[in-house]
């Protein structure tokens, strides 16, 4: 009897414990699949940044940033002094 109640205990044991391991493997796909999630996001973030990066910084868009927000001018050639040390 005693051998009987010792195996249906281990038994018991060994249910539990892959049914806590099922459990924590369930946890970690749904945490990694979330993270997954998350760095496909933040990568196409990135990657929208990279071209916006491209646009500001091209010559055209620094000429029409200076002209239209810093009122910024060419100076005429005939404005331009020439110091001499």
């Amino acid at each position: 009897m005693l051998r009987i109640f010792t195996i249906v205990f281990l038994f018991s044991l060994f249910a539990l414990g892959i049914s806590v391991m099922r459990t924590e493997v369930n946890r970690s796909g749904r945490t990694i699949g979330k993270l997954q999630s998350e760095v496909e996001i933040k990568e196409a973030r990135n990657q929208y940044l990279k071209l916006e990066l491209l646009r500001l910084s091209g010559p055209e868009m620094i000429h029409q940033i200076a002209q239209d927000k810093l009122h910024l001018r060419r100076t005429p050639p005939q404005q331009i002094i020439v110091l001499e040390d």
